[in-house]
Order: C-alpha cells, then structure tokens, then sequence
C-alpha cells in the first residue's frame, strides 16, 4: 500500500487525509501542460520552461528525446516516456516492409539532449528545418510530451482544426471531463 499523508489546518484540525500509491504518484508527476513562447538562442539552444523542468520526474536525468512529430513540429519526450514508445515500435512486425518504413520514420530522428544547468537545451539544426522553427518557438505541453511549434506553421494549423469540431465533439463524449 502507499503512504499515508495527513495535511492537518492551521488551526489544528484535520484538513485532509488521503493515501497515495507510490506507482499513482509516479504517474502524476509527469504532466506537461500549457503554451509558452520562447525563442531559440544563437546556439539553438531552447530553454525549457521552469514548470515543464520541474514536471520532468527525476530518474529521467534531465534529458528528453526529440523526434519529428506527426504534424510539422517537433516532439521533446522525457527519456522515460520514449522507452515506452520505443517498447511498442519493437513490437511491430519487422518482416512487414509497412511496419518497418513506420519504425525507420520514427527513430531516426530521434536524438538525446540533456538540458544544461540553465535548463537550455540544444535543438539539431536539421530538426529545426524539418519544423520551420528559426527563432521562435511556441512550446506545447501535451501532458506526456512537450511539443515544439514555430508559431506561423502553428496558426496555420490551427486553421484546418476548425474545420474538425465535429470530430472533436466525438472524440470527446469518449471520455468523462
């Protein structure tokens, strides 16, 4: 079972008593939420956000994974979320020439990068490319994960969600809010 935290009010009484399972609590620690703008320094180096530097869970040593994203961003994924990706991509079928070409399209261009005691980390400048990102940066928590948007290619996605809201009412009467 987990621990027992009593959280007793100033004067005295009882405010709260809860019981958190260790393994819970791991999961809760790691949520990345929120947009910030920023811009890349003459390095392109990023500095990550003091919220998303103090969400990152420890046994991750700092360091992120970065990969293209699906859409025209980049994705930052603590090193202990993309050994999760990487244990579902080693699932797939390697004689399936569609699996393979998925497995190849994700990994590489995934690289480590370790934030320095500024919390700046260093984005590849082929990355950067791919993403359209020069100068500034629009950095979106995606609970799990930290996307990296250059902020025109973001508006211009933006656009075509609008045509989506549909889907998005679908998408969320399957979940409870």
């Amino acid at each position: 079972m987990g621990n027992l935290n009593i959280i007793v009010g100033s004067n005295g009484e009882l405010s709260l008593a809860f019981v958190c399972e260790s393994i819970f609590m791991t999961e809760l620690e790691l949520t990345f939420t929120g947009e910030y703008s920023n811009s890349l320094d003459q390095k392109n180096r990023l500095s990550i956000p003091a919220k998303f530097r103090k969400a990152l869970h420890p046994s991750n040593d700092r360091t992120f994974v970065i990969t293209h994203g699906f859409d025209k961003c980049l994705i930052l994924y603590p090193v202990i979320e993309w050994a999760k990706v990487e244990s579902q991509l080693v699932s797939l079928n390697s004689i399936k020439n569609s699996h393979r070409n998925f497995v190849r399209s994700i990994v590489r261009h995934a690289t480590h990068a370790q934030y320095d005691g500024q919390g700046r980390v260093a984005i590849p400048e082929s990355m950067c490319g791919f993403a359209n990102i020069s100068k500034q940066v629009s950095v979106i928590g995606m609970i799990k994960k930290i996307e990296l948007w250059d902020p025109d290619v973001l508006k211009a996605h933006e656009s075509t969600i609008d045509d989506n809201v549909q889907s998005f009412e679908n998408l969320a009467s399957e979940i409870n809010f």
